[in-house]
């Protein structure tokens, strides 16, 4: 192989820039692309689809030089050549497809720092843009490393020899460590077997105390899960109870939220129904609070108790104002209402004495009309009076 590098290498190339086939690589590049780029059962596994018949006893060496002898011309052993190195070493003659010789050289110096140089020596021997410097080069650094690795194969041999002695003592060793390891197991079983026939005297002599003993444990267990059955159904008790407790409280919680907030509801009802009927009584003292002025504007009571309507027109018409009643059509007429709803300045309807239709109805006409619709929670005089003290002093009333 040595006296192949004295030649100039000139590989064939077509006149189309393409990759070349195996059989279009110079005869001399067929031994180290097989021996390089192939694996031992690759190369009989392709023997035998090729159909070149051998020896029935071959070497590996009689398969390696059959299938280099068919490597030089374009035949069927050439062809299943040709595509499983394609095949095998696709991502790297996609990696090539674009590149000049600039960039293969770099590739290549790249393949031989890392030790992986199968795939690019296939995909540069096959390449149509590949220098005969570089080709030159490539096939120096191919036959050097087959050299290194025949170097490295004879250290190896060496090595498997030392080894090799080296596992036969081993071996020996073993087997004595083993025997000696035998020895003790059974000489430690023998001591077992009289640890064990004692235990089982003993036992024999003790077993009537043991048995009075487990049987008294036995009581005290009994009891013990007795109690212990006991103690968790008196837990789940407590727990149910303890829910129920909680969920009372929470629920008295609420209930005391809810008195607390009507109770202050109603003592702001108190203190205005105070004032307005201090100041309905014409009392000479003076309030805390601002007298409400309604300068003159018309006030339309919708709904509540007729009998209390003598006193909620005296209470407007202390505020300068003046009242008009309607029942919301239980005996007077619906047509009325809408007469009365028409002139009025705001609207009062009590939401607990009216009947939801009239309120709904009283509410959208004074919406359609900008008419102020004031709700009362109740139909009594002091909310009524308390809502009439808390209305501002301007001339404007937003709804």
């Amino acid at each position: 192989m040595c006296n192949l590098l004295k030649k100039r290498f000139e590989p064939p190339r077509t006149t189309v820039p393409r990759r070349l086939k195996l059989w279009e690589l110079e005869h001399r590049f067929h031994c180290a692309v097989l021996g390089t780029c192939l694996t031992l059962p690759e190369l009989h596994r392709l023997i035998r689809q090729a159909g070149i018949e051998l020896e029935p006893k071959h070497s590996d060496y009689d398969a390696h030089t059959a299938l280099v002898g068919s490597a030089g011309r374009e035949c069927r052993a050439a062809r299943l050549l040709t595509r499983l190195l394609d095949r095998k070493f696709r991502a790297a003659i996609n990696q090539l497809a674009k590149c000049d010789n600039q960039d293969l050289t770099g590739y290549w110096q790249q393949a031989l720092q890392t030790g992986n140089i199968a795939g690019p020596f296939w995909a540069l021997a096959t390449h149509p843009q590949i220098s005969t410097t570089l080709m030159q080069r490539i096939y120096g650094d191919v036959h050097m490393l087959s050299h290194l690795a025949g170097a490295a194969n004879r250290a190896n041999l060496k090595r498997l020899a030392a080894l090799d002695a080296n596992i036969t003592e081993l071996r020996a060793t073993a087997v004595r460590a083993r025997r000696q390891h035998h020895e003790q197991l059974a000489q430690k079983e023998a001591v077992i077997q009289e640890l064990e026939a004692q235990l089982l005297r003993r036992l024999a002599r003790d077993k009537p105390a043991i048995e009075k003993d487990n049987a008294a444990l036995n009581e005290q267990l009994a009891a013990s899960r007795r109690e212990l059955s006991q103690a968790v159904r008196q837990l789940e008790r407590t727990r149910r109870r303890l829910t129920n407790l909680t969920r009372r409280n929470e629920q008295l919680q609420q209930q005391r939220a809810s008195a607390y907030t009507a109770l202050s509801k109603l003592e702001a009802e108190q203190q205005a129904s105070e004032l307005a009927l201090h100041q309905l009584l014409g009392s000479d003292e003076t309030p805390d609070q601002p007298t409400t002025d309604l300068c003159g504007r018309q006030i339309v009571y919708v709904g509540g108790h007729p009998s209390l309507s003598p006193h909620f027109r005296a209470l407007v018409e202390k505020f300068r104002g003046r009242f008009e009643h309607h029942d919301g059509g239980i005996e007077e007429s619906r047509a009325n209402l809408h007469c009365l709803l028409s002139k009025a300045d705001m609207v009062f309807c009590p939401v607990d004495c009216i009947s939801h239709d009239a309120c709904l109805k009283v509410k959208r006409f004074c919406k359609q009309n900008a008419k102020a619709f004031i709700p009362l929670r109740s139909s009594g005089l002091s909310a009524f009076a308390r809502e009439l003290s808390q209305l501002p002093l301007t001339d404007t009333y937003e709804q």
